[in-house]
């Protein structure tokens, strides 16, 4: 599989989006299923902060979530790697007129681990991915705009 994107308009400043979103414990705010996250060390948000999450679709699937790339206001990577696979997630922020941005996220399916998920590789490729993101967006852009 190969990276999927999906984007949308925010009402709100790269800045607001970039501390939201680069703070993982906040990624269970606008996870679609239950996701519990635990921050692994302290201090600022940077490049090679690292979370313990478990997520609880089709059981629990845990996973280490590290940041591998912080550009402040513009761009943030990180990367989960669990049982099930190793994916790399990005948020790419581009300011547009006044307090809005464009905000579009990617995910790429690295390396499939679990038999099911490579099972049903172009399902989740053409639609449930897709429709994933869209949903994570959505979800995002209510809390960025105070929903």
């Amino acid at each position: 599989m190969s990276e999927i994107a999906r984007h949308t308009q925010v009402t709100a400043s790269a800045d607001q989006a970039f501390a939201y979103l680069s703070d993982i414990s906040n990624h269970s705010e606008w996870a679609e299923q239950k996701l519990e996250v635990t921050r692994v060390d302290s201090g600022p948000v940077t490049v090679g902060s690292k979370w313990e999450t478990v997520g609880h679709l089709f059981g629990k699937q845990p996973a280490t979530v590290t940041i591998k790339e912080l550009v402040p206001n513009q761009e943030i990577t990180y990367e989960s790697d669990g049982p099930v696979g190793f994916f790399r997630h990005s948020f790419h922020m581009e300011p547009s007129q006044g307090e809005s941005m464009m905000l579009t996220k990617t995910v790429d399916f690295v390396d499939v681990r679990s038999l099911p998920l490579k099972l049903l590789g172009p399902v989740v490729r053409s639609y449930l991915a897709p429709r994933g993101l869209e949903g994570d967006l959505k979800r995002i852009k209510a809390k960025l705009e105070g929903a």
